[in-house]
């Protein structure tokens, strides 16, 4: 009982945060200087009068409560209005470029995490010996890198030196198979992605890392720990107990970086020219083209929000320590 007055007392504060979230960046948009009827055309030129009824068409000559109110009512209905670069709904747009996100940010998570996780655990678990020195002086130069910088790199050596992956893109117009390797479903749109998923989860991998790391060695002190051990259980039982109380920093951090994955890595997108929703998202941002830049802040903050919803519930699974009230 105690926890669903604690689940619903989460959930109140997270469709609070919400809402409160919208409302601001609804807000933020609209003080940004600069007229998207201007933006549309490019030149500037358009004369008074036709600006004038561009502005009424799209609504932006009605007051801002009235936008907003309208923008709510559109919303409740799952409509996100019309985006007033492409003259399309915002959905249209936005979901094509979620989806070439999320083929990139996978794997890199999958990897950064996997990978991240593992040798953490291992290194905190070793602490004081050599490895655990190496290994963390190690973890630690990836993250110092800017993550532009490890994509510059990779693709100067791997595709214009040595010619081994393509420049960038999703895909290769008018790709022709030349081998059997070639005619393999989805070929080329792995031979595209290697290389920004080597980037990324090279970048990556060094913050889930040095958490469970630090989890580790703090779990390793801890009197259940202890009591374990003169219990006379293996190395190996330790070591799962360990991980498995160390995992709550690491689930917290998961749900960030989720969170952030799904609005794209802007500078990952654009050095490898990937259609995504980093590049999406700053393009609007630059068009004033409102409804799409809303929908893509508001996508990437709902997503931490509510995944970071879902782990405080999570943590109570994990920990049976924890008190709800």
């Amino acid at each position: 009982m105690m926890f669903w007055r604690y689940a619903g007392r989460r959930l109140v504060q997270t469709v609070v945060t919400l809402f409160l979230l919208l409302t601001i960046m609804f807000v933020m948009f609209r003080l940004i200087p600069g007229d998207p009827t201007t933006m549309l055309l490019g030149t500037g030129e358009l004369p008074p009068e036709a600006q004038q009824q561009l502005r009424a068409a799209w609504g932006l000559d009605r007051p801002m409560w009235e936008q907003y109110l309208s923008y709510l009512a559109n919303l409740a209905r799952g409509d996100l209005g019309l985006s007033l670069y492409f003259r399309r709904p915002v959905m249209e747009i936005v979901l094509p470029m979620l989806g070439n996100t999320l083929i990139l940010m996978a794997p890199i998570l999958v990897i950064a995490l996997a990978v991240g996780i593992w040798a953490g655990a291992y290194l905190g678990w070793h602490r004081g010996e050599r490895v655990e020195q190496i290994g963390s002086l190690i973890a630690l130069l990836p993250r110092a890198l800017p993550i532009f910088w490890i994509a510059i790199l990779l693709l100067m050596l791997f595709s214009y030196r040595l010619g081994w992956f393509p420049i960038g893109g999703m895909r290769e117009q008018f790709f022709y198979p030349e081998t059997w390797i070639q005619a393999l479903p989805g070929y080329d749109l792995v031979m595209h992605l290697t290389l920004p998923v080597i980037a990324g989860a090279i970048y990556f991998i060094s913050d889930p890392l040095m958490i469970t790391r630090t989890a580790m060695l703090e779990v390793r002190g801890e009197d259940y720990m202890q009591f374990a051990r003169a219990q006379g259980l293996s190395n190996r039982r330790l070591r799962q107990i360990a991980r498995r109380n160390a995992f709550l920093p690491v689930l917290t951090y998961i749900a960030i970086m989720v969170g952030f994955a799904l609005g794209g890595q802007v500078l990952l997108e654009y050095v490898f020219s990937w259609p995504g929703m980093g590049r999406l998202m700053v393009n609007s941002v630059a068009q004033r083209d409102y409804p799409v830049a809303q929908a893509t802040f508001f996508l990437m903050a709902a997503v931490v929000i509510v995944l970071n919803f879902i782990v405080d519930l999570l943590y109570g699974w994990l920990d049976p320590r924890i008190v709800y009230d």
